[in-house]
């Protein structure tokens, strides 16, 4: 069994947990994603030999945990907070004291919580025991009312606070802390099928603390007598480093012994643990794990991060999960999918994880997988694109590769790719054929800056260029003429445009998609302008939708073409429409 000092304390929707490394409290977002907020330092009483010394040790640490317990729980509360306008008095503090307001709240809050901790549980019971005074009892059974009424007050306290929702999910986190603690104790994994089979209740909780310091006080207090109310008020303030200290040291020992008495020690507060846990469900274990693996410095590893990515995708129900998360991983850390398939056990640094689960959280959205990656291969080469472009689909390579059948290896010809959206269809051409000169034509800015961005990635300038223009205008302004006239306009017809793809509808522009009323608005408008601007024989090649090839030959036959063709696709299906200048 692992040797460990690890703790927690359960916060808003998320674990602090304490750890070799440092603390850190990940918290379960609004969105869904888990944040973790890291903090690398040593624990208090490493920091001065004096403040190890044992009992003094205890003090100190109760409050240090008590601090660092707020500042976490301020963590977990700020994803959670309204977004109401600062008062007067936040402005004028947070004007005041700028950096150090944290500081200064958190000390009040610490300041008026030991306060509160003190009123209800050492006043309250030792002025309602004085009630008893006047029956002549002893001083050791006025101690033991004393006893008996502090803990009678810290039980319904637990309780009623338990039943409000919040503090109902607070506790189911505190469970998630515990078993997940007791599964990395256990040397086992920490997936959360593994933290599941461990037990709720564990010996070092702060529950159990608290009710010890419930016992030890009854036997520390034994020896002060009962003298007035005040005089008993100050003695037990002044006592309570003592108590507190000696907890600890119980605590300690019972954390690392085996024996009968640490477990005779350690029932009262485990049983009391059935007030202050919950049965957690799987989120909350996986930001317990989370928590854990950074105060521990715990590094993810390849495989542990596949694994998870694709789970969370095949959940949200992307059916290439294993493929994408490959991907996504690969684009995270710079590597191919061949490599993350043979090192699944190299660690990842935590700010690459961040980056991977992001990437994760926008493809459960259904964001194509091409536009987080930023690239996508056609004609064999990768082209960079980016939301906003239309993504180049496979369909269109029929296109290009009946265009480049066309041109010979050493002809000097001018062509133009209307709609040109990435630049795939222009810059492909250009890339095969090292003679040509291509105009790439499109009304959208940012097709120019991806356009533009794959010219320079395959060294085209000035053989290829952008030009900004609705359709073939700038080029009917400045004369143009072509060899060539090439397009993959939008011809989704209207009506359909929202029974698209949910990834299609919800990501690729629309300007690239909509054809208008029949699909064919484009085509129209394409071939009256291409009349001219091509030289005679020249060539005008459609990219078509699978059940317009009638209606686009008919255009091509209004206007003039001749020696029109078309051809299918791998399935059959009409892709690809050409006419002639005559």
């Amino acid at each position: 069994m692992r040797n460990t000092q690890v703790g927690g304390q359960a916060v808003i929707e998320g674990v602090m947990m304490r750890g070799v490394k440092g603390t850190a409290t990940a918290v379960r977002k609004p969105d869904g994603r888990i944040q973790v907020e890291f903090e690398k330092r040593l624990p208090i009483t490493k920091k001065n030999k004096i403040l190890s010394v044992p009992i003094i040790r205890g003090f100190v640490s109760l409050i240090d945990s008590l601090m660092i317990g707020l500042k976490s729980l301020n963590f977990s509360a700020s994803f959670y907070e309204e977004d109401d306008e600062p008062s007067k008095f936040e402005k004028w503090f947070n004007e005041r004291f700028k950096e150090k307001g944290d500081n200064i709240i958190l000390g009040f809050t610490l300041f008026i919580s030991i306060l509160l901790s003190v009123a209800l549980f050492f006043l309250l019971p030792t002025a309602l025991t004085s009630l008893f005074k006047k029956a002549g009892l002893g001083v050791l059974w006025l101690n033991l009312i004393e006893a008996v009424i502090r803990i009678i007050i810290f039980l319904s306290y637990i309780y009623f606070i338990g039943r409000m929702d919040d503090i109902n999910r607070v506790y189911e986190y505190h469970g998630a802390e515990h078993k997940t603690i007791f599964c990395y104790e256990n040397e086992e994994e920490l997936t959360v099928e593994n933290v599941k089979k461990y037990p709720r209740l564990h010996p070092r909780c702060g529950t159990n603390f608290l009710f010890l310091v419930m016992i030890v006080s009854i036997v520390i207090f034994s020896f002060t007598g009962w003298a007035s109310l005040w005089q008993r008020l100050v003695w037990r303030i002044v006592l309570l480093p003592l108590v507190s200290g000696v907890t600890f040291e119980i605590i300690k020992w019972m954390g690392k012994s085996q024996s009968k008495l640490a477990g005779i020690f350690a029932a009262p507060g485990l049983k009391l643990q059935l007030l202050t846990t919950r049965e957690p469900d799987d989120s909350q274990i996986e930001v317990a794990i989370e928590a854990l693996k950074s105060a521990e410095g715990i590094k993810e590893t390849i495989g542990s991060l596949l694994d998870k990515g694709s789970k969370d995708l095949n959940n949200a129900g992307v059916e290439s999960y294993l493929l994408d998360s490959q991907l996504l991983l690969g684009k995270v850390i710079g590597k191919e999918k061949i490599y993350l398939i043979t090192h699944r056990e190299e660690e990842i640094d935590r700010y690459h994880c961040e980056e991977y689960f992001e990437l994760i959280e926008m493809r459960k959205k259904k964001m194509p997988i091409k536009y987080i990656l930023e690239k996508c291969e056609f004609m064999g080469i990768d082209f960079f694109i980016k939301p906003g472009v239309l993504i180049p689909r496979p369909d269109t390579e029929i296109l290009v590769e009946k265009v480049l059948e066309c041109i010979e290896e050493d002809n000097q010809l001018s062509l133009c790719d209307v709609c040109c959206g990435s630049g795939a269809i222009g810059v492909s051409l250009a890339y095969y054929r090292n003679n040509i000169k291509v105009h790439c034509i499109d009304v959208s800015e940012l097709a120019g800056e991806v356009t533009q961005r794959n010219i320079e990635k395959f060294d085209l300038y000035p053989r290829a260029k952008f030009i900004k223009s609705d359709l073939l205008e700038e080029a009917l302004i400045n004369k143009e003429s072509y060899d060539i006239i090439v397009s993959n306009p939008p011809y989704i017809r209207e009506a359909v445009m929202d029974t698209l793809m949910e990834d299609v509808k919800n990501y690729e522009p629309h300007i690239a998609l909509n054809g208008g009323i029949d699909g064919l608005d484009f085509y129209r408008k394409i071939t009256m302008q291409s009349v001219n601007l091509l030289k005679k024989g020249g060539i005008l090649a459609y990219e078509i939708g699978h059940d317009q090839r009638e209606e686009v030959i008919k255009i091509l036959k209004e206007n003039g073409f001749s020696n029109i063709r078309s051809f299918t696709d791998l399935a059959g299906n009409s892709r690809v429409v050409m006419g002639e200048v005559p």
